[in-house]
């Protein structure tokens, strides 16, 4: 069976393959491009990454109703007043109490931002300007050509060590704004690590967009 998928034409430089959480293909080609040919040269890696998505679909299934926070699934419990407990990996969660859980999220990731952000800066060397938190749709985190860094409230979903990564990467974006070899220098000099964080990162990523949905839709059972 062949691999289905929608073909989006735009005025984009070069073609590319998306593929979303749900297992939709898109293939974005500029006008005159042969979509077909594309999908053939890159078959190999799109089966690879459905076979991906499948097996975290997998993984996630038995968790569907947790909450997913610092990397864990915490059990989801209805009760009169919000509370978290890490020990029990509980949270308790007033009716309409999505708008609270929210506020708890952006207040814990401010506290940790305001502290490791200023820490992290001081030792690559670089001055950033405004921290904002957002809850963003396509991205952890993004950093201005004016200095300004964005974090996706979302972030709260990653361990701490990711986050710690993530908080890295973008300063590092200071110093060499693309992805050239010097900015992967940069980064690997400050978290060598950086190429199991960016793979713990996209299987992350598909995780979470099934969280974000819920938030969205304030379907927290």
């Amino acid at each position: 069976m062949g691999l289905k998928y929608t073909i989006i034409t735009r005025n984009v430089k070069y073609p590319r393959i998306e593929i979303k959480p749900s297992g939709e293909i898109r293939v974005i080609v500029p006008p005159g491009t042969d979509p077909e040919k594309l999908v053939r040269l890159k078959s190999g890696w799109i089966n690879k990454k459905l076979a991906e998505i499948e097996e975290i679909r997998k993984q996630f299934k038995g968790f569907s109703d947790k909450l997913l926070l610092n990397g864990e699934f915490y059990e989801i419990i209805r009760g009169e007043e919000f509370s978290v407990n890490p020990k029990f990996k509980v949270v308790v969660l007033p009716e309409n109490g999505l708008k609270v859980l929210k506020g708890w999220l952006k207040e814990q990731l401010r506290k940790e931002l305001d502290f490791k952000v200023r820490l992290f800066a001081s030792i690559l060397g670089v001055k950033y300007r405004k921290v904002y938190i957002r809850f963003q749709k396509t991205k952890w985190a993004s950093c201005s050509k004016k200095g300004n860094l964005s974090f996706n409230l979302m972030l709260m979903a990653l361990p701490e060590s990711l986050r710690d990564y993530v908080i890295i990467h973008e300063l590092a974006h200071l110093r060499e704004p693309r992805h050239t070899r010097r900015f992967w220098e940069i980064v690997g000099a400050y978290y060598p690590d950086y190429k199991k964080a960016e793979a713990e990162l996209r299987r992350y990523w598909l995780l979470i967009e099934w969280e974000r949905k819920r938030y969205l839709t304030g379907n927290l059972r």
